[in-house]
């Protein structure tokens, strides 16, 4: 099957690609559309997710560049009708073939860093377990916006190795200041993760959702369709309020993925 761009982000695509183009020049190898925009169709608050290969290291003048002037061209989920979220990851290729564990991210782009961004401070490279993940879903479902397929460019991820990206971020949440700010996206972060652990596939956030639904206790299958219903735009949460029992979804479900494939 044939993919194509969405008509309603082709505008903004088209202007991430230039500016990556002009400011990574030849060291740029490639830029690959993936994420919601491909598999499983974009919803309200969905980003536009990009990964750009390149074959030298960016230079701080062009991180800065690239953070500032990413930033005219993203806009916060649901502010725009025109204009989405864009996230945007910057990988070498030499951490990806040959794969390096952890691989390292040269940059990374996202709505979350906006006040940051703005005040001028940038994320140096760093070690980050989700390029896995997302090497992974890009060899599933992907366009190459600029360079090769993914196939071509980029090889599968050692099954041990992806196990480990996968139950890495379960981790990071351990209290409710963990996750405060970001409740829904955790929740349906998590209903992915139990999914990919019991099936071996990836899946879209509000199909996982589905899944896991019908197998959750009462109380917490409320949580998650919540966090569902926002994220396709369909109701409002005052999350603060649901904070507690967005802390208890969390400790059932890191008591409750599995620990390997099923």
């Amino acid at each position: 099957m044939t993919l194509s761009i969405p008509p309603s982000i082709q505008r903004q695509t088209d202007a991430a690609c230039r500016l990556i183009t002009r400011v990574t020049g030849d060291t740029l190898r490639a830029i690959h559309l993936y994420g919601s925009a491909v598999a499983g169709g974009l919803k309200p608050n969905s980003d536009i997710d990009l990964l750009v290969t390149i074959d030298q290291p960016l230079t701080e003048a062009q991180r800065a560049t690239l953070m500032q002037e990413l930033l005219a061209l993203s806009s916060p989920s649901g502010a725009s009708a025109e204009t989405r979220a864009l996230e945007v990851t910057v990988v070498l290729y030499s951490q990806l073939v040959p794969w390096c564990f952890p691989p390292s991210r040269e940059m990374q782009f996202g709505e979350w860093l906006r006040e940051d961004i703005c005040q001028g401070i940038y994320e140096p490279a760093q070690q980050d377990w989700d390029i896995v993940l997302l090497i992974t879903q890009i060899l599933e479902t992907s366009i190459p916006l600029k360079g090769e397929r993914a196939e071509r460019l980029f090889t599968p991820v050692p099954a041990a190795q992806l196990l480990k990206a996968l139950r890495d971020p379960l981790d990071l949440w351990q209290s409710a200041a963990d996750v405060q700010g970001d409740e829904y996206h955790i929740v349906l972060t998590l209903a992915r993760i139990w999914y990919t652990l019991s099936t071996g596939r990836f899946t879209s956030k509000d199909a996982a959702a589905d899944w896991l639904l019908p197998q959750l206790p009462v109380d917490y299958a409320a949580t998650l369709h919540a966090a569902q219903r926002e994220y396709l735009g369909l109701e409002k949460k005052d999350w603060h309020i649901l904070l507690p029992a967005v802390v208890r979804f969390v400790d059932f479900a890191k008591a409750h993925i599995p620990t390997q494939f099923i």
